[in-house]
């Protein structure tokens, strides 16, 4: 009965791929495969769950809507009595977070727990009824849109729609009017927000009924669209599934490998298994680079942002002056560390997997494989079968190759491959390229910082709405409307630099995604390897039909996470 909420349907789908993979490789008699499986899938996972919270004011009906996103009866839904503690309702790989009502009392210990659960958040729904905002919530909207920074992740949702007499459309449309009044008399702009006019009662009986009508009428889906469409910019839908359902594809045709000789499938494990922990690192390395620029800009921001109405106008502007630059100098700065740790961590794989490549075991192996074909009395079918494991044998060995020697000089690349010497650079980038490809994607940091640099708004203009904050008189009945504006235009200025660092943040992301693909490139060519193996040798057709199956799902599954 629940909303199609497209995050929860691809998990649905995932979590049936993992099983039937598991389920595939059991059936096989390779346990060990599938143990490993389920501990990989776990560690790949960049996040583990979308955290959706409901706050606003009591009796909005946050439960009821979030009955009508999971289709779930069992939540509880009392026009009576308000959550008084922050529930969360686990859909999917989903979070939903029922937080308490504002007006609901204990105001302040609420207040607390609230705003303790939305920090991890991804998305906040701020849920009113027709009667939009009385003073006391919409002083806590803005302080969680504005003081906790919330901003550029907060939804208004007005709820109850059906039970307002008059057509939809001109209700919403009153209704927007009304929300831009109350924010621009205190000098906001509820066009900050996105909005969404439902009724999410009205959604469910419409279901239960099977009243298409008054499925339609309840706006209900408009408002997952909007749900969706945000989740998909802000990338979750790639972070949360690409790596997964890659690493399914790559166990299920371990199988075939497994049926030819369980030891080069082990060989395959272990080469897929160094390049997933590069890449895990790779993430998880430039996200705290990335954390660590977002908390010092914006510390840096909230201390400019309190001369505000405290300093001399001409002092502040040069202060905001002094703030962009640095920003841009951060911009530059953080790009540098980023192609340091995507540079160490290269160098870190490029080595481990020189050593896996002149290990013991599989020199031993390959050694083994080679002295059977060079025997006299062995079949011509057993002697084409030992060439094509030597041949993927070859694959992993030399897509491994040692890099014996660095740039001359050069003894670590520890202090970043900016630090190295010309020469050095382009003997790590030629070696690394190597290994990945002839689309191999190096990091770029300095034109990719300025581009950055240049598209980014840093200044923000102060309106003063007819009173002068920077004046030298005060008059005593204005001092009261002055410390408010001051107050307003503090929250702007904060809220107008979090949104650029976020757009930075996303920007570098996105350059990052194409140094990932890397990877990709590289498991493609891991699959098309063990694809050889399998079309020269595997026999037993009915596991042929059962893998090509399965293949044809995640190939399915990958054209719709791209389709995002």
């Amino acid at each position: 009965m629940g909303a199609t909420v497209n995050f929860a349907q691809l998990q649905y789908r995932l979590n049936k791929l993992r099983e039937k993979t598991l389920q595939l490789l059991n059936d096989t008699d390779n346990g060990d495969l599938a143990a490993r499986l389920a501990d990989e899938i776990d560690q790949s996972c960049e996040r583990k769950e979308l955290r959706l919270a409901f706050v606003g004011q009591y009796s909005s009906g946050k439960s009821t809507i979030i009955s009508a996103l999971t289709g779930r009866k069992d939540i509880k839904i009392d026009a009576n009595v308000a959550t008084d503690t922050v529930t969360n309702y686990h859909w999917n790989n989903i979070v939903l977070m029922d937080t308490p009502g504002i007006l609901a009392g204990k105001v302040e210990a609420h207040d607390e727990r609230t705003k303790d659960a939305l920090k991890e958040c991804d998305l906040i729904f701020y849920v009113l009824t027709s009667q939009l905002f009385d003073d006391v919530v919409f002083e806590n909207f803005i302080d969680l849109a504005y003081n906790q920074h919330f901003a550029d992740k907060m939804f208004i949702v007005v709820n109850k729609m059906g039970m307002e007499a008059g057509e939809f459309d001109q209700l919403s449309g009153h209704y927007t009017s009304s929300l831009e009044t109350i924010f621009s008399k205190r000098g906001y702009n509820v066009n900050d927000f996105p909005i969404a006019f439902i009724d999410a009662a009205d959604f469910i009986e419409g279901k239960e009924t099977g009243d298409e009508e008054f499925v339609q009428l309840s706006n209900f889906e408009r408002f997952v669209d909007m749900l969706n469409t945000f989740v998909a910019y802000k990338g979750i839908i790639k972070k949360q599934f690409d790596t997964p359902v890659r690493i399914l594809q790559s166990y299920l045709k371990n199988i075939v490998v497994s049926s030819i000789d369980k030891t080069l499938s082990d060989f395959y494990s272990q080469f897929e298994s160094k390049l997933n922990m590069s890449m895990r690192d790779m993430k998880r390395d430039v996200g705290n680079v990335l954390s660590s620029f977002d908390s010092s800009m914006m510390s840096e921001v909230i201390s400019v942002s309190q001369g505000i109405g405290e300093i001399e106008q001409d002092q502040w502007n040069a202060q905001q002056i002094g703030l962009d630059e640095n920003f841009k100098k951060s911009i530059s700065d953080t790009s540098s560390r980023i192609d340091d740790t995507i540079s160490m961590i290269y160098e870190r794989l490029i080595d481990e997997m020189g050593q896996f490549g002149g290990k013991d075991a599989l020199v031993k192996f390959y050694e083994s494989v080679e002295a059977k074909i060079n025997s006299p009395s062995i079949s011509i079918e057993e002697r084409k079968s030992l060439e094509k494991q030597r041949k993927a044998l070859d694959f992993l060995k030399q897509g491994a190759k040692y890099i014996s020697n660095k740039a001359p000089g050069v003894t670590s690349f520890g202090g970043g491959i900016s630090q190295a010497s010309g020469s050095a650079l382009q003997e790590i980038v030629k070696k690394t390229g190597h290994f990945f490809g002839k689309n191999f994607k190096p990091w770029q940091a300095t034109r990719w910082a300025s581009n950055i640099a240049k598209f980014a708004k840093f200044g923000v203009p102060i309106i003063t709405t007819g009173l002068d904050l920077w004046m030298q008189r005060r008059e005593a009945k204005k001092e009261d409307e002055r410390q408010q504006q001051i107050k307003n235009s503090r929250d702007h200025f904060i809220t107008h630099y979090q949104t650029e660092i976020n757009k930075v943040k996303t920007q570098f992301e996105q350059y990052l995604f194409a140094v990932l693909e890397n990877y990709e490139t590289k498991r493609q060519e891991i699959n098309r390897s063990k694809e050889e193996l399998a079309q020269a040798l595997l026999k037993n057709e009915q596991l042929t039909l059962a893998i090509n199956t399965l293949e044809g799902e995640y190939v399915d599954f990958i054209e719709v996470i791209e389709a995002e």
